[in-house]
């Protein structure tokens, strides 16, 4: 059943839902503020959030970090080479250590902008230097910093498996002239309306939500379709796989034959309440290389507790996303950790979803059609 034909429906419908309509919260959510990344509760209030970019070779045996990550993005950024994956945590000190770093991506943080994420990279193309310097963004870069904030195992060779904590990156953010806490470009609106300077320093700073999420209410048909085995294709050689655990509710990752994706700190396989792959129009860059994502809306699948749920995203405001269901109705997702894929028709990426019973829900589920879709 190709996706597209069940949400053709739902991309008509977002029109008219973006006229107005944005998800309702709880006023008891709105008073207390959660966490952006996960819909959790606010463990590091002012602090920003840490990106970390690193490798994803199908050969690569060790990432360490994988299995505290709030977020992992993963998108084929450029064609006939790994996917990357970018792991984000809450605030500097809740970095562990974190690599191999890799490459800095600005389609990760074009997805996190709004959570003034801070970025960490070993190096970038000329992309993701230009959105850097265009948004005045500094990076905690290895080939910049070195040994000063990252650290190599073994023999040195021309591509070295750096990796680095929030303790290391806590060390060189000064000299960097980086801030690790929330700050905002003008006055608050206590300080525009004359309050003290006293009042002024004790407001905590927020961001919006990377995803509409709470912890209750927010399933939208207990009767959708259960998934335990998910497979996304980025590529002929590049796959992420993941098999549901009942047990802790969580999608348990794989690499793409299959073996569990560990996280070296802890020797754990990396799990997530979430799975979200949404659909993008892309393009080729300038350079024939580098793949450039529409993000302003497509189609895509939730998984969340062994179901599947069809969905349409949009950008949004009090979130970075919205997310409608296949009536067209606004979705709020379980609060927790997520995976979240971006793919595209370009390279012939799909999307593979097993029930229980071994049967397929989305046979060969390509975005084929994304471009027209999307883009009427």
């Amino acid at each position: 059943m190709k996706f597209w034909k069940r949400t053709a429906l739902c991309l008509a419908l977002c029109a008219a839902l973006l006229a107005g309509c944005v998800p309702a919260r709880d006023a008891a959510e709105s008073d207390t503020p959660a966490d952006p990344l996960t819909g959790q509760e606010l463990l590091w209030p002012g602090q920003r959030p840490v990106a970390v970019t690193i490798e994803n070779d199908p050969s690569s045996t060790t990432q360490w970090g994988l299995s505290t990550a709030s977020v992992v993005l993963q998108a084929l950024t450029e064609t006939q080479t790994p996917t990357s994956l970018c792991l984000v945590y809450p605030a500097v000190d809740a970095v562990p250590q974190v690599g191999p770093v890799s490459a800095g991506q600005d389609l990760y943080w074009r997805l996190l902008v709004g959570q003034q994420v801070l970025p960490v990279q070993r190096g970038g193309g000329t992309f993701d230097q230009n959105y850097l310097d265009y948004y005045s963004l500094r990076a905690v870069d290895a080939l910049e910093t070195g040994t000063n904030a990252f650290s190599c195992d073994g023999a040195w060779s021309n591509s070295p498996l750096w990796y680095t904590s929030g303790s290391a990156l806590a060390g060189v953010l000064d000299k960097l002239n980086i801030s690790s806490v929330l700050t905002e470009s003008r006055l608050t609106d206590a300080a525009a309306s004359g309050s003290s300077e006293s009042e002024t320093e004790t407001t905590v700073l927020s961001v919006p939500a990377l995803l509409p999420q709470q912890t209750e209410g927010h399933l939208p048909d207990a009767a959708a379709s259960d998934a335990v085995s998910v497979r996304v294709q980025f590529d002929a050689s590049n796959a992420t796989g993941f098999s549901y655990d009942a047990d802790s509710s969580t999608y348990k990752m794989l690499h793409a034959d299959g073996t569990p994706q560990l996280d070296a700190n802890n020797g754990q396989q990396a799990g997530f309440d979430n799975l979200l792959v949404l659909f993008s129009a892309s393009a080729l860059r300038d350079d024939g290389l580098t793949l450039d994502y529409d993000l302003t809306m497509g189609g895509g699948v939730w998984l969340n507790g062994g179901h599947l749920w069809p969905i349409t995203w949009t950008q949004g405001s009090d979130t970075t996303f919205f997310f409608y269901d296949a009536d067209g109705q606004p979705l709020t997702l379980t609060a927790g950790s997520s995976y979240i894929a971006l793919v595209s028709s370009l390279t012939g990426q799909e999307l593979m979803v097993l029930n229980s019973a071994g049967e397929s829900l989305t046979p060969a589920l390509a975005t084929e059609a994304d471009s027209a879709s999307i883009n009427p």
